[in-house]
């Protein structure tokens, strides 16, 4: 399987929650990050199907609103993983989200980058 990300991805333990455009919400933990998506988990039944739009929210320093689009979806016993593409984020929130994004980073680099 050849992976066509652009961005990498960076592993990350975010909860969040996840809301269908018919009303059905639920709780996530975000797994994986990156600037266009990341891999979710929820230990609730879902009912989405690949290329659903959700709508989550990620708390992380403060709530993040996005837009996504489900890519793949893995069905567990206990539990459901599933990828989203960031589709529609507002300024505001994607000028959080990257800023974010770039503190995580830095703080995760070896020291061997600041030798």
């Amino acid at each position: 399987m050849v992976d066509r990300r652009k961005y990498n991805r960076y592993k990350i333990y975010l909860k969040g929650k996840a809301a269908t455009k018919r009303g059905y919400s639920f709780p996530v933990e975000i797994l994986d990050l990156s600037i266009e998506g990341a891999k979710l988990r929820t230990d609730k039944d879902i009912f989405v199907d690949k290329g659903e739009i959700i709508y989550l929210s990620m708390q992380w320093k403060s709530s993040i609103k996005v837009e996504s689009e489900i890519r793949w979806i893995e069905q567990e016993k206990f539990n459901n993983q599933f990828g989203v593409k960031f589709i529609k984020m507002s300024l505001q929130d994607r000028e959080i989200f990257y800023s974010y994004i770039s503190d995580y980073v830095l703080s995760q680099a070896s020291d061997i980058y600041f030798r």
